[in-house]
């Protein structure tokens, strides 16, 4: 009778060990794990090296036995289990937790989890500005780390932040087992192991106080182009972003919209895009102002710099200073679906953005007139128009 059961090693200690586990490992047939959990295997059992995750799964099935599946940590942080749910219905899995490396060190530190940031760079991909971010808007961030995305990496990231104090834990539950704790200046030079965990406290946590930017919220410079706030939440409504989205902000001006979306979450990587050096100042100053991290400025013109960032998700054009229809049938080139948004003012970008994205899927057009009130005395107040807005959007696939 097939029966599979997902079980937390913890840190790879047999102290950290749960009688549960234990008693599985003793009575499974089938035992799949890395190797460095090997040695909480005993010798007589069936061992198989957890590499190929699609050859263990089907050699669990062939079998059709009592397997263990033996994954370090816990198993509800950062394991297999979403996995091993794709192959296996729910009602053949039986999970056993164990003490996670995220436990330890919040024991380590004194420190409550469940009001925590976690987030993981171990064979996975963390921009710094999503580590930035998480740990200016949260009290405690805990970075599960690897090769690349090491404590290293995370002190050099926070240089900057005099306000924050690291709990680095190395090879926890190992002989080797260190647990360093300091201002992040003081590791930047250090080596660290790969089996590492980071915590993070930070003493003075960023709240923004309100939801939504408005016009007179932003850094103003005279000749920079902003979108008005009432044409920027139709955009970024037209746009249907998502936590994983990857934005470009063609033509970015004052940088509005790349600063309103990242305010509003944290998680998107966005890529600002203008060829005036003024602006690109402004949006600096601008994300600087309302502490959003998860902004690449790129310098340059649209048409050049677009070949050499990362593929995007979600795309607003802006401005393209005449280079609407170049940008345009490049995206449509690229091989994911790219949700295009685009605002016109004038009847010529319009004509040009229409007859390209007329074509695409989900092709949507509005015009968008906004009249708002103005003191004339003060006595009288009138209504002020401004120029209409034609806003397409569109799915190139």
């Amino acid at each position: 009778m097939l029966e599979i059961t997902v079980a937390g090693a913890g840190t790879g200690s047999k102290n950290h060990l749960t009688p549960e586990v234990e008693e599985a490992i003793k009575n499974s047939d089938l035992i799949f794990t890395s190797s460095r959990l090997q040695k909480l295997i005993p010798y007589d059992t069936k061992y198989f090296e957890l590499k190929n995750f699609n050859e263990a799964f089907k050699k669990i099935s062939d079998e059709n036995k009592r397997a263990l599946i033996l994954v370090s940590g816990d198993v509800g942080v950062y394991s297999l289990l979403p996995l091993v749910k794709k192959f296996f219905p729910d009602e053949k899995i039986k999970v056993l937790p164990g003490i996670s490396s995220l436990q330890v060190i919040c024991a380590e530190a004194c420190e409550l989890w469940n009001d925590a940031k976690i987030l993981s760079g171990h064979g996975r991909e963390l921009s710094s500005g999503k580590f930035l971010n998480a740990v200016e808007r949260n009290r405690i961030t805990i970075l599960f780390c690897d090769k690349n995305i090491s404590p290293q990496w995370a002190c050099k990231e926070l240089e900057n932040f005099s306000q924050v104090e690291i709990f680095i834990g190395e090879n926890l539950g190992s002989s080797d087992e260190k647990i360093s704790h300091g201002s992040p200046q003081q590791f930047i030079n250090e080596n660290f192991s790969e089996l590492s965990i980071v915590l993070v406290r930070n003493n003075n946590v960023y709240k923004p106080e309100k939801k939504f930017l408005r016009d007179k919220d932003f850094l103003r410079e005279k000749n920079i182009v902003m979108t008005n706030e009432n044409i920027r939440a139709a955009i970024i409504s037209k746009l249907e972003l998502n936590d994983s989205s990857i934005f470009w902000d063609i033509g970015a001006g004052s940088g509005s919209i790349s600063i309103s979306i990242a305010h509003e979450n944290p998680e998107i990587e966005i890529y600002s895009i203008e060829h005036k050096l003024e602006a690109v100042n402004l949006i600096s100053k601008n994300a600087e102002k309302f502490h959003v991290h998860n902004i690449k400025i790129i310098h340059g013109r649209a048409i050049d710099v677009i070949k050499n960032i990362p593929l995007p998700s979600h795309v607003f054009i802006g401005g393209s200073d005449g280079e609407l229809t170049d940008i345009l049938k490049f995206l449509q080139k690229l091989d994911n679906n790219i949700r295009i948004v685009t605002a016109c003012v004038t009847l010529e970008n319009f004509s040009a953005a229409y007859e390209i994205m007329k074509c695409m899927k989900n092709f949507e057009g509005v015009q968008i007139s906004v009249t708002s009130s103005k003191s004339l005395t003060p006595e009288l107040t009138l209504m002020s128009a401004k120029n209409p807005v034609m806003i397409l959007s569109a799915n190139t696939k």
